[in-house]
């Protein structure tokens, strides 16, 4: 947003000081002014939010304190920053203040450059926080299985179609079945699939259960806990696909079939997703109900072809 549109609130009960502030700061933003903290809590009901508050603490009827507690009580104003702007120099005061939720807090006389210096400061925090709540809410978006709430009915609904190119199911996560011990070479093929997911159209990984559909349960993974069983899937992925692929992969554990199963969803991958382990690297892509690994070539022209310049 362009400086000149973002709108500070003055809340003062001095002329002076309004005047000051207003001609300090209008010629960079749009002003709004309040003379006591009954009006500016008025004002903020019945008009657009301002980006800041630049709040005096000594006013008649409700102080800055109070208004300050009343807005960050309430969930539709909490997230307005609000800097105290006051003779009050003494450091409880400072201390309240900044307790009371505040970012910032300013004795007078004050010098102008550091009062526009720190509202400029505060403002690009909350336009950076912004930015990150819509990425987020972007990648939350992507695919149609990011955080779905799996019910009984819904899982047996989805497992009765059986594998697709947007689901896969797995027996367990490192438990070799036939050879009856840990192996890594298990772990690797649920990495496999999560990969394949990421630089397709995302989908869904049941571990647990077995190719026709059946509940397994994570048992024969000798986890001692639920958390250990979680710790070690997220470090997985950390390690061997990269520590930003937790924003898009989903994970959790699910009742299924009076089992417990993992269910890790998938959203689509922004940047191609190499998975590397034991000293290789491959490129998966889901085929069918099948994940494949990419000939260089063909990567680099499905690379170039999906990701751009984000390769």
């Amino acid at each position: 947003m362009d400086a000149a549109q973002q709108s500070i609130l003055v809340v003062d009960d001095t002329p002076e000081n309004i005047d000051i502030l207003h001609n300090l700061l209008i010629d960079s933003y749009k002003i709004k002014v309040a003379i006591s903290g009954e009006k500016a809590l008025k004002l903020i009901e019945n008009s657009d939010l301002p980006d800041i508050i630049l709040l005096d603490v000594m006013m008649p009827g409700m102080d800055g304190y109070a208004l300050c507690r009343l807005l960050k009580a309430d969930k539709r104003y909490k997230s307005i920053p609000i800097i105290f702007i006051t003779s009050q120099t003494d450091s409880k005061d400072e201390k309240e203040g900044l307790e009371l939720g505040a970012c910032d807090y300013i004795t007078k006389p004050f010098n102008p450059d550091i009062v526009k210096s720190r509202i400029k400061k505060q403002l690009t925090i909350e336009a950076e926080k912004k930015q990150l709540q819509e990425q987020l809410h972007s990648l939350k978006k992507q695919g149609n299985y990011w955080q779905k709430e799996f019910t009984n009915a819904s899982l047996n609904q989805l497992v009765s179609g059986g594998e697709n190119d947007a689901l896969e199911f797995k027996s367990t996560l490192r438990w070799n079945i036939h050879a009856k011990r840990n192996d890594v070479k298990i772990e690797n093929q649920c990495l496999k699939t999560v990969a394949a997911f990421l630089n397709s159209n995302g989908g869904v990984l049941l571990v647990g259960v077995d190719d026709d559909g059946n509940a397994r349960g994570l048992d024969d993974d000798q986890f001692k806990n639920e958390d250990r069983l979680l710790l070690h899937w997220h470090n997985l992925l950390r390690e061997y696909l990269g520590a930003d692929m937790a924003d898009i992969v989903h994970t959790a554990t699910l009742e299924f079939q009076g089992k417990c199963i993992l269910a890790v969803q998938c959203g689509e991958s922004t940047r191609p997703v190499f998975m590397r382990r034991d000293n290789e690297e491959f490129f998966y892509v889901r085929m069918g109900n099948t994940s494949q690994a990419l000939k260089p070539s063909e990567m680099l022209a499905y690379v170039d072809r999906r990701y751009g310049e984000a390769r």
